[in-house]
């Protein structure tokens, strides 16, 4: 989606950093939110429902929330959309909690037993099965401005690369899993996407063959 959800590349936001061990959650429920984000998923649900619903939280909001809660956010909407909530029972438990009644409590080490296995467990692409390009190849962003989700940056769009590699294929963020094609690593040079002023860096994004064109 074409919004301030795409921050990549855009000036005034700072430098990019990487946080240390540390700051991966600084704060208690950092990792309740985490924690209830993963235990709420729902196997029909993609990464890509998730990072789509997330896309939904309005600019401003969005801007102003924390990482962490962006994703109490998703997993909010998400079980409001499957009937399991109400966005009304989630604003009387925040009016009870405030009032200092404690929270509910359960222990379920069957499920904590079955969801450590899940986030433990890796889920590697298959391999692609036609893929349209190769090592090697230059190709070229599509420009284009999509209504819905996309994984295809906007500093991208229109910028050539150079293909290193095949990932495998994958199912399509656009449309919500229902199609798979091939994924590639893409490699462009700093300097074309940013000027000449970035030096001589590279930028690497695993990109879906829709997204790209041949050079």
């Amino acid at each position: 989606m074409d919004g301030i959800h795409d921050v990549g590349g855009m000036q005034g936001f700072g430098p990019a950093t990487w946080p240390g061990a540390e700051d991966v959650l600084p704060r208690d429920w950092d990792a309740r939110a985490f924690a209830l984000t993963v235990a709420s998923s729902s196997p029909t649900r993609s990464t890509h429902a998730f990072r789509h619903t997330i896309e939904r939280i309005g600019h401003a909001r969005y801007l102003e929330a924390s990482y962490y809660e962006k994703w109490l956010y998703e997993a909010e909407q998400a079980l409001v959309e499957i009937g399991v909530l109400t966005h009304a029972e989630v604003d009387a438990w925040a009016e009870r909690l405030a009032a200092g009644e404690p929270a509910p409590r359960t222990a379920d080490p069957a499920r904590t037993a079955q969801l450590l296995d899940a986030l433990a467990e890796g889920h590697p692409m298959t391999p692609a099965a036609t893929p349209a390009f190769a090592p090697g190849d230059r190709v070229r962003v599509v420009r284009m401005r999509p209504a819905g989700h996309t994984r295809c940056p906007r500093y991208l769009r229109g910028a050539t690369g150079m293909v290193v590699a095949v990932r495998g294929d994958d199912g399509v963020p656009d449309i919500d899993n229902a199609e798979r094609e091939a994924v590639y690593g893409v490699r462009f040079r700093a300097r074309d996407l940013w000027g000449n002023d970035v030096g001589e860096h590279a930028v690497l994004a695993d990109l879906w063959e829709r997204y790209l064109e041949a050079a």
